[in-house]
């Protein structure tokens, strides 16, 4: 009798029950990794945010206080700059506005030193600024837009420097791997009679 305690003490799992924790565990581990998984995801995805937003921040702080007409020079505005029927940008369009892009920037990597330049819509150098702060290696397809919306342009003219409003919007975009992101920031109204 002794024999058989014994024996049944030393006897080990059975198949079923084997397999049964084998499923289990792996379904553990396969939570574990998505979580790993997700959380790269989300942690990327919170850089590349953080990242558009300080670089919003930034073209809002730098042309913020700038008097209307000096900003129309900075991003050669004038008289006869026709305004767009209705451009669409992060989702959203505006009628009669002006936009100013740096997605027509272009790169020159001199010595390891990568130099924005954005054409002769960038006289002040601004927008070749906010593209080398996105950095092509840090925000993938990444642009910083400004609309310029004019309003009340003195006797119904299009002359777009002859507003005695003009409201300016930062919107930056970019992609991540499955959707389009933007941050959006509305600058304050300029108002001519105040400069």
């Amino acid at each position: 009798m002794k024999r058989q305690l014994r024996a049944r003490g030393q006897r080990g799992f059975n198949l079923p029950e084997v397999l049964i924790a084998m499923a289990v565990l792996g379904t553990v581990i396969l939570s574990i990794i998505t979580l790993f998984y997700l959380g790269r995801a989300n942690v990327y995805s919170g850089k590349q945010m953080t990242r558009a937003a300080s670089v919003t921040v930034h073209a809002n702080e730098d042309i913020n206080p700038i008097g209307a007409t000096d900003l129309m020079t900075a991003f050669n505005i004038t008289p006869t700059t026709t305004m767009s029927t209705s451009p669409a940008i992060a989702g959203a369009t505006y009628a009669n506005s002006i936009v100013r892009s740096t997605s027509a920037c272009t790169s020159t990597v001199v010595s390891g030193v990568t130099t924005w330049t954005c054409g002769a819509n960038d006289v002040g150098g601004y927008l070749a600024r906010w593209k080398a702060l996105l950095g092509s290696d840090r925000i993938t397809n990444g642009n910083v837009t400004l609309v310029f919306m004019p309003r009340q342009i003195t006797n119904g003219g299009t002359d777009p420097t002859q507003a005695g409003i003009l409201n300016v919007r930062v919107v930056t975009e970019w992609k991540e791997t499955r959707r389009n992101r933007s941050v959006v920031v509305d600058l304050v109204k300029y108002n001519r009679q105040q400069e």
